[in-house]
């Protein structure tokens, strides 16, 4: 049976965090798997620690300050760096210590690694970590919209976990106007770090390049010493942003590194997904892919699945995992205008369609596809409401591979002077709609000073992706002003939004013939 240890590790400000260490039934040294974080529980079951096949590594999990057993309020990402470098330290103070240590994490556990990456420690040796990314800015944003359906209502409820029991918080809470000055209504106490989000919405501004703003885990790619396997999602909530990583990398360290990408969302094995598909589960596929892969950084050992230097991903629809460096635009682009009612390969002759855009009452988007919580969830029908135009294409005749980019250009106007656009590609198969991809972004952050009335091209960007169409599928377009609970309401008024008193109702419109979308085929196999 392995050896079980408890230990109260104890932080250069004092506060003591709660750390537990599975080892072989040796006592020799061993090389270590690390990881922490702040969704542990308080109650731990030994059992199957003890009975665990540990493969020779001693496995340290340690939960994070102001978390399960650990003392102190957890604040998110604000302590992660120095926690982390100071067990780093008293790892290499125990007799098991073997001078090798491996980072591995989920989520939010992987992000308390990439906190003190730059510092470039020299016994790690390499790491496992899965579905989390290095820019702070795009978890808390889009295109200067509060991504309320990520950050917003996580950090409300990490925020000091174990000392604020009770939050007086729905999804609705983030419709208060102002939304500036909320937490002490939330939290019964100020929560700077919350309310600091807020009033930093475009990306250039400098908060973003501090530590609050995330400056610790942002070149944590750029200079890395050691090989990573990166694991995520297609609906993952931090997929556009792992493939930043996997391209930021230094081109000797990719090559000895691996990225796979499954069809699934924040649970990368589809536990909870709608569809599943063929073996696209790696947990199902390869059950020990982390320790085989530790393995291999250390002693060159065969890989079953994992292709170093590779991206391996499973597209969407399909059957079957394929391999490229990178997942680019395919090579056919497929354009497709936005005439009345319909996705066409032509300009239609004009036109508009026109809705009335409510912030009190926003449209709604079930699944949060790969900006937030929620992924892939089957859609509403076409049109659902006033205020969601949907345009639908054409069914396909033959069997189509895309892959890389997306984008969509919409003709607009409106009546205020600052409002938001939204759009949302599904795929309609067998009766059913499921999404694709989404952008949202506003006039004022596209053209700052527009005057209402004024006709301007807005830009959208849609997340690499990879997914197949059968005959018979079709391509539908939402184009809305909103997409609550996902995304903070635009209030039709210009300036920051969380410091708006109020909402006015707009009249939008989108210009028809001129309007496109386009995508990238890969015809090449």
């Amino acid at each position: 049976m392995n050896i079980i240890e408890k230990h109260m590790v104890e932080m250069p400000d004092g506060v003591k965090l709660f750390t537990i260490v599975q080892r072989p039934p040796d006592t020799g040294r061993a090389p270590v798997i690390f990881q922490r974080g702040p969704y542990e529980n308080k109650e731990i079951d030994e059992e199957p620690l003890r009975n665990a096949d540990l493969r020779g590594y001693c496995i340290i999990t340690q939960h994070c300050r102001g978390t399960a057993l650990s003392e102190g309020d957890f604040i998110p990402y604000d302590d992660e760096r120095r926690d982390g470098l100071a067990t780093l330290e008293w790892i290499r103070r125990q007799p098991f210590y073997g001078g090798e240590i491996y980072l591995q994490g989920v989520s939010y556990t992987s992000a308390v690694h990439l906190s003190y990456l730059s510092a470039r420690p020299a016994d790690v040796r390499g790491g496992w970590l899965n579905v989390m990314e290095t820019e702070r800015y795009n978890i808390v944003y889009r295109n200067g919209v509060l991504k309320t359906g990520l950050h917003g209502s996580w950090s409300v409820d990490m925020y000091k976990r174990n000392s604020i029991l009770r939050k007086n918080f729905v999804a609705e809470t983030f419709l208060t106007h102002p939304l500036a000055g909320i937490t002490p209504y939330i939290f019964g106490e100020e929560a700077r770090c919350i309310e600091e989000l807020f009033l930093h919405e475009s990306k250039d501004d400098p908060f973003w390049q501090t530590p609050p703003g995330g400056s610790e885990y942002r070149d944590a790619m750029v200079d890395l010493p050691f090989p990573l396997l990166l694991t995520g999602a297609f609906y993952d909530i931090f997929m556009e942003g792992m493939f930043d990583m996997w391209e930021t990398m230094p081109a000797e360290i990719r090559q000895r590194s691996a990225f796979i990408v499954s069809p699934y969302d924040h649970d990368i094995n589809g536990g909870e997904s709608p569809l599943k598909f063929k073996d696209a589960s790696l947990q199902k596929l390869y059950p020990e892919f982390n320790l085989d892969w530790y393995d291999h950084l250390r002693t060159g050992a065969p890989l079953k699945f994992i292709q170093p230097g590779k991206t391996t991903y499973y597209p969407c629809f399909g059957s079957e995992w394929r391999t490229r460096d990178f997942l680019t635009d395919g090579d056919k682009a497929w354009t497709l205008y936005l005439n009345d009612g319909t996705l066409d390969t032509s300009p239609g002759p004009g036109g508009a369609r026109h809705y009335v855009y409510n912030p009190a009452a926003p449209a709604r988007f079930l699944g949060g596809l790969c900006h937030t919580f929620g992924g892939m969830k089957e859609q509403d029908p076409p049109n659902s409401r006033y205020d969601i135009l949907s345009f639908m294409g054409a069914p396909v005749e033959a069997r189509h591979l895309f892959e890389g980019r997306g984008s969509v250009r919409l003709r607009v106007r409106s009546d205020r002077p600052d409002t938001g656009f939204y759009v949302r590609l599904s795929v309609v198969k067998g009766g059913k709609t499921w999404p694709l991809r989404s952008d949202i972004t506003s006039l004022g952050r596209q053209h700052p000073g527009y005057q209402p009335g004024e006709e301007v091209w807005l830009d959208f960007e849609l997340a690499p992706h990879a997914y197949w169409l059968e005959p018979g599928d079709r391509l539908r377009l939402d184009v809305s002003s909103s997409c609550f609970p996902h995304f903070l309401p635009h209030t039709n008024r210009c300036g920051i939004q969380a410091l708006q008193t109020g909402a006015d109702i707009a009249r939008n419109t989108i210009v028809l013939g001129c309007s496109s979308m386009t995508l990238h085929e890969n015809t090449q196999g």
